[in-house]
Parts: C-alpha cells; structure tokens; sequence
C-alpha cells in the first residue's frame, strides 16, 4: 500500500486517524464555504472529503444503523447509494464537478469496491459508531486517492449548517470551527440573485427572510459551544499572510497548494449557482463582483449600515457613521420592504398570482414580509441596549 509507511497497518492508520485534529467548517450564506474547502483539498496534511457531508443526517436516519449488530457492508451500500455523486463527481452537476481538471473533462471517479475494501478493514476489530465510521469514510476516500494517511495533521469536515454541529461535537467535542463570513450585503445580493436565477421557485419572501436572518445571525450561532473557532472573510481567500495566520491556527504548514482550487486534486472552476466560471486555477477577486452597491436601494444600504454597523466595523468592511438622529429614523425605514421585496406588492405580480390561482403564495410573502421587520425591529432593540459585535477575524490586527 503506497500510502502507509514501512510495516504500518490499517489498525496503525486508525490510531492515527483518531489522533487528528478535527475541524468542521460552516456557512453564513454564500460566502465561499466550498472554495475555501477546495485550496485545502490537495493540502498534504490535510484529510476532507469532497464538498459538504452531512454525515450524521445519514448516521441518524440510516437504516442499517437501526440494528442491533451493523453490518458495515450494508451500511457502505447505503452510504454510497445515499452520497453517489460525492464519490463519482461525474453526478455532481450542481457543483460542476462533472467538469474537472485542465481541460474540464475529468471527474472524481472513486473505485466503489476498493473504497469498501479499506473501510471494511480499517474498521476491522473496531467498535462501530459514528465516529469510527466516519474516520474510516475519511480514511478510505484518502486510500483511494492515493493519499499518505500518515502526514495527516487535520480531519477537515464541511458541516456547511451551524445546526448540525450538536452530532459532529457529540463525535468530535474538541473540535475547531472555521466560519466563512463575507460582506453582508453582497452576501444578500449574492445569495438572492443567484437561487432566483438558479431555481425560480426561490422567487418568493421566504428566500429574503430566511437568507437575511441567517446573515444577521452570522457567527452568533457558535456562541453557544465552547469550541475554539474563528471567523475567515471570503474577501482574505487569496491573502498570503491570513491564510498562513490560518495554517498557523490549525497547526499546519503552509503550502502552495492553497493557491489552487481542487478537488480529489483536480481544478476546479467554481458551482453552477454561481453563473460564471473562476478563470484563476485559485484565488479571483472576479468572484466577488456583485454590484451591491447598484442593487440595493438607498433605504436598503442604510438599513443594513445601521443594523450590522458594528459587524461592518469589526469585519473591516465599507461603512458609514451612525449618528443619534438615526436612531429615530430607522424604526420607520424599517417598514419599508427591501428592493428584493418590493416586487411582491406590485399590482402586475399580485395579478398575475390571483389568475393563476396561487392566492396563497401572496399570504406567505406578506407572512414572511412581516417576520422580516420583526426580525429588524429584534437588531434595533439590541442596538439600543448597547449590543456589541466582537468575533474572532482571523489576522484581524490591533491596528487595524
């Protein structure tokens, strides 16, 4: 086995799976979660998978799980029936992994039966959990890549939501936590324009209130775990001396591979919710152009500057000075719908809605109309009783 050294066996390689570092990396909307993972998929010392997993939405629900003695080969069949296009990315179309590599036509192509073979023996002896399982999914996937197990240093796992951390931290309570943040109001542009464009059922208010909550929320939802984590802007990707602070963090060496986007090391040019290709083998500041500026209204950018004001500060991102005189105004503004919003009190949208019978769909946007200025009004009242954003920014300097 080209990737053990000297005498090694899978039970050594277990050992020493068990003894990485965990790390588990979340998203507060469309702010580079994937790209992020995808300069550390060829990191030497660093063991992911491909993308996302939600291993323990799998762990929880599978039903081989539900015996009383698990068959682990049962287990592997529901696991790759479950997660295909993560081990043959030729399925992966979403993320455009069907199109991999220099000339965009290679794909991840995970031998099925070897893949069970290592799992099989690397759990071999083992008591199987959750844990155990998942470090030999890891494992076998990196075998099967043809990666030196023994170099390891960090079990990187993209949970994606700040919800399924509870299970993971179950698992893995000594974990790190990277959240992904990026400027909140191209995050909102980006998050909407996109889905709307992707999938026109996200043409609706649940779209604006959930992805608007979810950025208010931000890193908060971390808060309520004691794991050590810090928070990475999307905007420091492709700044040497952040991500060396990074490497420094997570105990790992820096590497030139963090200047390529890969997966199962081959180039990667970014999903297809995006609607354009990175043209860079790594880090474009072309992926962050959104126009926000042009695409929100004034009461919109005025809003949001004074109900993130203190996120914008700490973040080091564009901003304006709050002055006392806006602490009266904003309850008013409030009322007004955002840009996003407005379309779905026009008369020609409403109509349009009432002659195809979809009465309801103008109910849910109102629904969602009023949770939103209640969700505004909630970040007012906080800013009133002297709330103040602090977060760990990775190479966030005094001085600064």
């Amino acid at each position: 086995m080209s990737n053990f050294d000297g005498d090694k066996t899978y039970s050594d390689v277990m050992d020493h799976l068990e003894s990485l570092q965990p790390c588990t990396l979340i998203t507060t909307g469309r702010t580079g979660t994937d790209f992020f993972q995808s300069l550390l998929d060829s990191h030497p010392e660093v063991l992911t998978f491909n993308g996302h997993l939600y291993f323990h939405d799998f762990w929880n629900n599978a039903k081989c799980t539900k015996m009383d003695a698990i068959d682990v080969s049962d287990l592997l069949d529901e696991f790759i029936g479950m997660n295909i296009e993560k081990l043959k990315s030729k399925y992966d179309l979403q993320e455009k992994k069907n199109s991999l590599g220099k000339n965009k036509n290679q794909s991840i192509d995970i031998d099925l039966i070897l893949f069970k073979n290592k799992v099989t023996k690397l759990l071999h002896d083992r008591q199987i959990n959750s844990r155990s399982f998942m470090l030999a999914v890891y494992g076998a996937y990196g075998i099967c890549l043809n990666q030196n197990l023994l170099k390891m240093k960090l079990l990187l796992h993209h949970i994606h939501n700040a919800e399924r951390l509870p299970p993971y931290l179950d698992d893995f309570p000594d974990s790190k936590i990277i959240c992904m943040t990026r400027d909140p109001r191209a995050n909102f542009v980006s998050g909407v324009i996109n889905w709307r464009n992707h999938d026109q059922s996200y043409d609706c208010g649940w779209l604006i209130y959930s992805y608007i909550r979810r950025i208010i929320i931000d890193a908060y939802s971390i808060d309520m775990h004691a794991n050590d984590y810090v928070v990475v802007r999307l905007e420091d990707l492709g700044n040497k001396r952040i991500l060396q602070a990074l490497c420094d963090w997570l105990n790992i060496k820096y590497e030139n591979t963090l200047e390529h986007s890969t997966w199962g090391g081959l180039r990667w040019r970014g999903d297809r919710v995006s609607n354009k290709e990175n043209t860079e083998v790594g880090w474009s500041a072309k992926m962050l152009e959104n126009s926000w500026e042009t695409k929100l209204s004034f009461t919109d950018k005025y809003l949001l500057n004074f109900l993130l004001n203190d996120r914008l500060i700490n973040y080091k991102y564009q901003h304006s000075r709050v002055y006392f005189y806006d602490y009266l105004i904003i309850p008013f503004i409030i009322l007004i719908p955002l840009s996003f919003e407005m379309r779905f009190f026009s008369i020609n949208y409403i109509s349009n809605l009432l002659k195809t019978k979809n009465r309801t769909i103008i109910l849910k946007n109102i629904a969602f109309y009023i949770k939103r200025v209640l969700l505004f009004y909630k970040v007012y009242f906080k800013r009133i009783g002297g709330f103040r954003f602090s977060r760990n920014l990775i190479g966030r300097m005094p001085n600064q």
